[in-house]
């Protein structure tokens, strides 16, 4: 029985260190396989600050875009003549910017420019042509248009203001729509 027993043992001594030899390396592909998981999580965060820091950039842009666009409506409103209807509409033509032909998604616009001095600083700012003022990137006299439909008493004022940002494939624009009376 002695004899039986150390058989035995170094049956199952031998069955261990079997199982040993079958489980060597199997650490370093479970490393290598969380290392390999970790960069990929990694590169997707990289690519996803990326991006969140484009859409911010156009962001600002949007928001910058439609405070001149604000800017120019509260010009034109505080800016009119009010005495009567056909005065209101009378003065309002005076703020019409490239108001003929054009497409918005183009942003190419034409026209006679604005006789207001103070919307054309305005539409200057916007292109980034004043002093100290950095404008919208990629902004061209060409691409900001202020429409005034005065029929039927409608007195509907549109600005669309265009820009082209540093990466952008296509021009963006702003355009608001205010009626003023």
């Amino acid at each position: 029985m002695l004899k039986y027993s150390s058989i035995a043992r170094r049956y199952a001594l031998r069955k261990k260190s079997d199982y040993a030899n079958t489980q060597s390396g199997m650490m370093i592909i479970e490393a290598m396989v969380a290392i390999l998981l970790l960069m990929l999580g990694m590169l997707g965060i990289a690519g996803l600050t990326a991006k969140s820091t484009t859409m911010a950039g156009q962001a600002q842009y949007r928001t910058e875009a439609g405070m001149y666009a604000d800017q120019i409506i509260q010009m034109i409103n505080l800016g009119v003549s009010r005495t009567s209807e056909t005065e209101l509409a009378a003065s309002l033509q005076a703020f019409q910017h490239q108001a003929s032909g054009g497409d918005t998604d183009a942003c190419v616009f034409s026209g006679a420019a604005t006789s207001d001095t103070g919307l054309a600083d305005v539409l200057k700012a916007a292109q980034g042509q004043l002093n100290g003022v950095a404008g919208l990137p990629g902004a061209t006299a060409q691409g900001q248009q202020v429409r005034i439909e005065t029929t039927d008493n409608l007195n509907q004022v549109t600005v669309t203001l265009c820009w082209q940002g540093p990466g952008d494939a296509a021009k963006r624009n702003y355009q608001i729509q205010a009626f003023v009376h």
